[in-house]
């Protein structure tokens, strides 16, 4: 019996992770990369000192507070994400590093506040100010509105950055925390946070979310979200012995990409889907793999059997995507 199933390590990452050489202040990628602001809620941090930005917000559980209509990642993701952009550009990038007074969890933790507040109705000055009271400690104010259904819009390039501006001047003049450094700059930081958070709010996993924010800094253009059929995080259920499983799905048109796994293997996924209720997923994990036959039955759920490329039997499986 087969005591290793599949799970998938995203072939994608390995892809398109950093190699190349093009940031915000670079000529491939970060043009486009500004005209769509980024977005993502996340953390606190109380005045001058004291509790971690991260920890106020999302507490002990490490999930996002509900605080919007938008839904968040889990305060672990985009941090993780923040902290492979600083590799990308001290390592891929070969950037030297440059003066900041805000560190780098302030730097997550904020820009994803101002963003949250932005996507749930807040202009400029009232998301810049709300942010700038949970520094203060003045608590946690609400968002202005509920965002559209459907992809979710961002702001004009120019405001977050000038929020990021505003931002080091308050650690600087308010907290006067001393400098410290960052590979990435001010604008590289914007513009890539925003489009990691893009991504994760509209549907994409932590995974495919940071390939394709990786992809553009590479300079192959800007992918699409994860409102297409298949993308974004699926949860399944099946009789299988090593469910549950989860799936980080993303496509590059046609082509299935990311990343499967459940309580015992990783692996990566691969196949083929444009249209139709029908669909095959294929999870490979090294020496195996499962294939899923399933339909659509409803636009965020999918039904069907899976085999175990060693195992004789059927399994049945139900995957349901995350909002």
């Amino acid at each position: 019996m087969h005591k290793k199933t599949a799970l998938v390590v995203l072939v994608l990452l390995a892809a398109t992770l950093p190699t190349a050489c093009a940031g915000p202040d670079d000529r491939a990628g970060p043009a486009a990369a500004r005209s769509q602001t980024g977005p993502s809620a996340s953390a606190v941090e109380g005045g001058g000192g004291g509790a971690s930005p991260l920890g106020r917000l999302y507490g002990a559980t490490g999930a996002a507070r509900n605080l919007g209509a938008v839904a968040f990642p889990p305060r672990n993701e985009p941090y993780a994400f923040r902290q492979e952009l600083e590799a990308k550009y001290r390592d891929g990038l070969g950037r030297p590093p440059s003066p900041t007074f805000v560190d780098l969890e302030g730097d997550i933790v904020w820009t994803q506040e101002y963003v949250r507040y932005r996507v749930n109705g807040c202009d400029h000055p009232a998301a810049a100010q709300r942010v700038f009271d949970q520094i203060d400690g003045r608590g946690v104010s609400p968002v202005c509105g509920d965002a559209a259904p459907g992809p979710i819009a961002f702001p004009p390039r120019n405001e977050p950055y000038a929020f990021r501006l505003e931002l080091e001047a308050k650690y600087r003049d308010g907290l006067h925390r001393p400098a410290t450094s960052s590979t990435v700059d001010i604008e590289g930081s914007i513009v890539w946070t925003q489009e990691y958070l893009r991504y994760r709010v509209n549907r994409c996993g932590h995974a495919a979310a940071a390939a394709k924010v990786f992809s553009q800094i590479d300079g192959q253009g800007i992918a699409p979200t994860c409102w297409d059929a298949l993308s974004g995080v699926w949860d399944g259920e099946s009789d299988y012995f090593n469910a549950p499983f989860t799936m980080d799905v993303y496509m590059r048109g046609a082509s299935i990409l990311g990343r499967y796994s459940d309580r015992h293997d990783t692996g990566s996924l691969w196949g083929t889907y444009e249209s139709g209720p029908a669909v095959v997923i294929n999870a490979y994990f090294g020496d195996g793999g499962i294939r899923f036959d399933g339909a659509f039955a409803g636009p965020d759920t999918i039904r069907g059997s899976m085999r175990v490329s060693t195992l004789s039997r059927l399994y049945h499986f139900t995957m349901t995507r995350r909002p």
